[in-house]
């Protein structure tokens, strides 16, 4: 990990924005590359270069755009060449057949919105493009369903590492284990705003009756 976040740090440092979207993409192909490391580290890099509010914000665009093209990218892999290749594929680059699954499954369970709830949920946003690619989502639903989910983690993330400033290096082994609780709040808080759009998008489709 410490080699990692070495090689993390020279590249968001060197290349600046551009280093962050290589980083985000590098880690939303090659999964065991964690987005919970990568974020807040830039914005604790932002914070020792003295970045103000707006430009940590656009570090925080970069990432989530280096993020969405590795996601479009695996979304056509699986679109070209189906499930049980993308099976075989996956034990060279620690992925298992039940991470797999684990992503179909949120796919069946939530459909379209499964692309933006799961860009935001650990062990689900670097798999979600697969059952995505494998059902034929339309890519420009695609696309932006996951630049959006792709950019409220994002965001989260590197103001987090700014916020904290010269505490995050101390904090970040730690504050890893709560990071799956942090994205279940999330996600959960949005899971409930979708299902109250619906239900009252569903109400007003719904003729009343004519006494």
């Amino acid at each position: 990990m410490v080699d990692l976040i070495n090689v993390i740090t020279s590249l968001v440092s060197t290349y600046g924005y551009f280093g962050l979207f290589l980083a985000a993409f590098a880690e939303t192909i090659f999964p065991p590359i964690p987005s919970e490391v990568i974020f807040p580290l830039a914005g604790f890099i932002g914070f020792k270069s003295n970045f103000g509010y707006f430009e940590t914000f656009v570090m925080a665009i970069c990432g989530a755009i280096g993020a969405t093209f590795g996601a479009v990218l695996i979304y056509f892999i699986s679109l070209k060449i189906g499930r049980l290749a993308i099976i075989k594929i996956g034990k060279y680059v620690f992925v298992s057949e039940r991470k797999i699954e684990t992503a179909e499954k949120w796919f069946e369970k939530y459909g379209t919105y499964a692309v933006f709830l799961g860009r935001m949920a650990p062990g689900v946003r670097e798999l979600i493009s697969v059952p995505a690619g494998i059902a034929k989502m339309p890519i420009g639903k695609f696309t932006l369903f996951t630049f959006l989910g792709s950019l409220v983690w994002s965001i989260a993330l590197v103001f987090a590492g700014y916020f904290l400033g010269n505490s995050w290096v101390k904090l970040s082994e730690s504050l890893s284990l709560y990071f799956p609780l942090l994205s279940a709040l999330i996600i959960g808080a949005l899971t409930g705003v979708i299902v109250l759009y619906l239900i009252f998008k569903m109400r007003r489709k719904t003729p009343h009756n004519i006494k």
